[in-house]
């Protein structure tokens, strides 16, 4: 299930971290218009409350470009030339109108993973198909870049331009310092001690394997991306926490956006689903409910379902294989329980998998 990067024949030096106020203000912006951020909720309600009604009119107009698939633009920091948000803005007002269309389209675009060409009647087609489904503001937005893509892009740049006097040189202000510590920091033990350190403790849904050259992201996909020739380019984020963003382009550097601070703990993927499949039995749910409130043998749960004992056995010996039951020797007897934390942990583990 999981993203390898392959970095066969890769350099240090194929290996960027790159701070990016556009890159960052598309975290800022998915924050306030998605529903699954709790941890920016009080921020997200201030900055509404104090943005003016036409900003909070285009940011919502808009919002398909930050969804779970990002506009290009707002994804790949070396898309964008300029370091500054001044200079960032002024390029994406020179993009050539069909380039800026095809960028901003690309979470709508996307088919089977891979970008569409926003000229294709097909794509087109496709396209305007799922803004309709996203609601009349998508619709109009959509149909907007679609038809005049360069009053399109310069609506765009002047939203962009409005965000940032309403709220986001402000949230830049305090949250660039900091990416650009992160940055300085990976750079140099990427300089010193190679690409395998410095992303070490990139987050817990980061597993660096240094001896078989390759990076694991823990994500629900199944793709091996090569590193070589085109790169790769770590982008730190404040606002994006909760997201282990990967962005695949043909021809273009492969782009991880990653949370700073690191989170404490990440959800497997692969021990999510383990349980889940396990829990699916309908007898094993019944074995589960038996010593939901008291540890009970695998004999006394049989004659309380009405079932054989060694059934019994093997349902407990699979729910105790990923966890969710503990036993304890009781004399002759096994006794088992239920382990609540972790089934009461399900939950939020199966949505961090499924967010991230």
């Amino acid at each position: 299930m999981p993203i390898s990067l392959d970095m066969t024949g890769a350099t240090d030096t194929d290996v960027r971290i790159s701070t990016s106020p556009l890159a960052e203000f598309g975290s800022a912006w998915h924050v306030l218009v998605a529903d699954h951020h709790p941890e920016h909720a009080d921020w997200a309600a201030q900055v509404w409350a104090k943005l003016p009604a036409g900003v909070t009119d285009a940011l919502a107009d808009w919002s398909f470009a930050v969804s779970a698939v990002r506009a290009a633009l707002l994804a790949d920091p070396t898309l964008v030339t300029g370091s500054g948000w001044s200079e960032q803005v002024a390029w994406i007002r020179r993009m050539p109108p069909k380039d800026f269309a095809a960028s901003v389209l690309r979470p709508l675009a996307r088919r089977r993973g891979r970008a569409g060409d926003v000229g294709d009647a097909t794509v087109r087609a496709h396209v305007r198909s799922l803004a309709r489904a996203r609601g009349p503001r998508a619709r109009r937005t959509v149909t907007l870049v679609l038809d005049e893509p360069e009053a399109a892009r310069d609506a765009f740049a002047d939203l962009l331009d409005q965000a940032w006097t309403s709220f986001f040189a402000r949230e830049w202000g305090s949250a660039a310092p900091r990416l650009g510590e992160e940055a300085s920091a990976r750079s140099a033990m990427r300089d010193r001690d190679g690409w395998s350190r410095a992303l070490s403790r990139l987050s817990p849904a980061v597993r660096v394997d240094a001896a078989a050259g390759r990076i694991v992201v823990d994500k629900v996909q199944n793709k091996r991306l090569a590193v070589a020739g085109r790169g790769l380019v770590l982008v730190p984020t404040v606002l994006g926490s909760g997201h282990l963003y990967v962005a695949d382009e043909p021809g273009r550097p492969v782009v991880v956006h990653y949370p700073v601070p690191s989170p404490a703990s990440a959800a497997g993927s692969r021990s999510t689903l383990r349980r889940l499949n396990v829990l699916a039995h309908p007898a094993r749910l019944e074995v589960c409910r038996a010593i939901a409130v008291e540890p009970r043998s695998a004999r006394e749960i049989a004659r309380l379902w009405g079932m054989a004992e060694s059934t019994v056995t093997k349902h407990l010996s699979a729910l105790r294989a990923v966890g969710l039951v503990h036993s304890e020797r009781a004399g002759h007897y096994v006794r088992y329980s239920l382990d609540e934390r972790v089934i009461t942990g399900l939950g939020p583990d199966l949505l961090d998998v499924l967010r991230r």
